[in-house]
């Protein structure tokens, strides 16, 4: 991701973002794991962990070894029996920790290694005394550095760091396979809807390809800084990052609630004496239930555009896998894509720069299964697009259209009774419309219909052509409708190329009389003209309903044949014309 990294041969991805669309470079590597037994001559650590209370085994606890520095030496994840089993590196005096969310953290008294020793052990945990459902937050708390002790800020502190502990160490000893989708969009500026997707997917990746810069690097470079060809790169933290000295040394921590997340305990960070530093502030949510870790969700904390502050913004999802190994399942990170607008008063210009829309870089674990194959996963949940295409015309649905999702590569195609099925779409808010040759015969647009896609759920939607008259109000303003209450609407083709013209002077005429009966009738020819667009569409609204029309176009010195139509009132007339036939 930004900043989330995919690792290989010491490169590090990277998003940008800048005045222009920005690209994403991707670096994709299936990692390799060689598993060697231990050595005869190792020293072997084993042993189990049971809860205090029940005697129970305790399984997916992380039983950390630590040398006589207290730094890791090794690890070990239990299994359901609640046993492990450490390779210590050398001879030397260590110290086992255990840590599992929802249970107190263990150590062991210093023990001796020597040379092929095979130490056992049998450790016993109680359950944590801390209940998240009843935190209160009090509006005036401090915001902490390295909260102390019997805090209950220190307290939640201590099990999202349990889970970033394991995330990480999952991460590092990289057990599992997983399949990864990668995709990169572009959201209007609200961020509703997506305008554009693109996306890739691989396989068999060994270690999690999520990878953060280093934390040193982070936080003396900044999350934010200038790229080589223009524009910026934004990067983001992993678990290693937030767990870092330096990192727990420069933010402070709080706690936070949310009343539209009321089974969530919020652990809140912000930077602490850092200056103009592009840095990030945020919130680790756990499950006020369990304790679990469910998300981070990070601000930046400076943006290159003043117009743009707080615009940029991140969010990782955390999942516990069934043998309590922990894996980041889905991140994003939201960065502003602006323009600048340039006004030349006189002599003097000014420029002003402005949000047109939102760029989207993020990923997500697909699939997941350990080496051994004993844990696999389903496939992440995806969203399904049904529903019917119906020709209000005819009253009768529209075989064989393409119905689509804009600025996406996901489509479907309607059987005999229109009806339609596209599978696998990522959440998401789009716009949903449709394709078919009567489409064009009819001079008629498929207005987008917006959808909103969710993980596991069936969405529906009725596309059309609509019946007549039904859509003159959407293609003529009410102000064009005065002087007449309908309209013509068509294209102009070259004849032989069959290429919409675009720019085409489109002429719609028609007589009226004026005077008495009695006294003689004089006849005017009124005209109303309009220009083809880009596709070589145009609308000519305000001509009088129940009258007959004569319709050319001007294409340079050519024009073409004239068509006569009748418009109603209220249903637009269509008239398609060809020029050099």
């Amino acid at each position: 991701m930004a900043g989330f990294s995919i690792r290989s041969s010491a490169k590090w991805l990277r998003a940008r973002c800048d005045l222009r669309p920005g690209w994403l470079a991707v670096i994709w590597t299936a990692g390799l794991l060689v598993s060697l037994a231990p050595p005869a001559a190792s020293q072997i650590v084993q042993g189990q962990i049971l809860d205090s209370g029940t005697g129970e085994p305790i399984d997916g606890t992380l039983v950390l070894l630590l040398n006589a520095a207290g730094e890791e030496a090794g690890g070990y994840l239990t299994n359901p029996a609640g046993r492990f089993s450490i390779t210590a590196p050398a001879p030397g005096t260590y110290t086992l920790r255990a840590e599992r969310i929802g249970y107190e953290t263990i150590s062991s008294d210093p023990f001796q290694l020597r040379q092929a020793d095979r130490f056992g052990i049998r450790l016993q945990a109680g359950k944590a005394a801390i209940e998240l459902e009843e935190i209160l937050v009090e509006g005036s708390q401090r915001c902490l550095v390295r909260p102390g002790e019997g805090l209950q800020v220190a307290s939640v502190w201590e099990e999202a760091r349990k889970a970033l502990t394991l995330q990480n160490w999952t991460e590092r000893e990289g057990s599992y396979r997983f399949d990864m989708a990668r995709y990169e969009r572009e959201l209007d500026e609200d961020r509703r809807t997506v305008r554009t997707e693109s996306r890739r997917v691989r396989s068999g990746f060994s270690t999690s390809p999520i990878r953060s810069l280093p934390a040193e690097d982070l936080l003396t470079e900044g999350f934010i800084r200038p790229s080589e060809g223009g524009g910026y790169d934004y990067f983001g933290p992993d678990a290693s990052v937030l767990l870092s000295d330096l990192f727990l040394d420069t933010h402070c921590f709080n706690l936070t609630l949310d009343p539209e997340r009321p089974r969530s305990v919020g652990l809140s960070f912000e930077p602490v004496n850092r200056g103009r530093m592009p840095d990030i502030t945020g919130t680790l949510w756990l499950d006020s239930e369990t304790a679990q870790l469910d998300n981070l969700e990070f601000l930046y904390t400076w943006s290159p555009w003043p117009e743009a502050h707080g615009v940029a913004k991140g969010l990782v999802d955390f999942e516990v896998l069934p043998a309590g190994a922990w894996i980041v399942r889905r991140w994003w990170i939201q960065m502003p894509m602006v323009a600048v607008d340039f006004t030349v008063p006189g002599s003097r210009g000014t420029s002003r720069i402005r949000v047109v829309g939102i760029k989207e870089v993020g990923g997500e674990v697909l699939r997941y299964s350990s080496l051994d194959r004993t844990v696999v996963s389903e496939e992440l949940s995806k969203g399904l697009l049904e529903g019917r295409v119906w020709d209000g015309l005819r009253q009768a649905p529209l075989a064989g259209a393409t119905v689509f999702l804009s600025g996406t590569s996901y489509s479907g195609e309607t059987d005999p009774d229109g009806l339609f099925s596209i599978s696998n779409l990522p959440e998401g808010a789009y716009t949903a419309a449709f394709t078919h040759p009567r489409l064009d015969s009819l001079a008629i647009f498929s207005r987008g219909v917006p959808v909103s896609i969710s993980p596991g759920v069936a969405t529906t939607v009725t596309l059309g052509i609509p019946a007549a008259g039904a859509d003159l109000a959407t293609t003529c303003s009410a102000e064009e409708l005065e002087s007449g209450r309908s309209a013509v609407i068509g294209f102009v083709r070259d004849a032989s190329t069959e290429e919409p013209i675009p720019g085409a002077a489109v002429k719609v005429s028609w007589s009226s009389f004026e005077g008495r009966l009695e006294s003689g009738l004089v006849e005017r020819i009124r005209e109303l003209q309009t220009t083809t667009d880009s596709t070589g569409r145009y609308v000519a609204c305000g001509v009088p309903p129940d009258t007959r029309l004569t319709v050319r176009a001007v294409v340079g010195e050519m024009e073409t044949e004239p068509i006569q139509v009748l418009a109603q009132e209220g249903s637009p007339a269509v008239a398609n014309l060809v020029a050099g036939g």
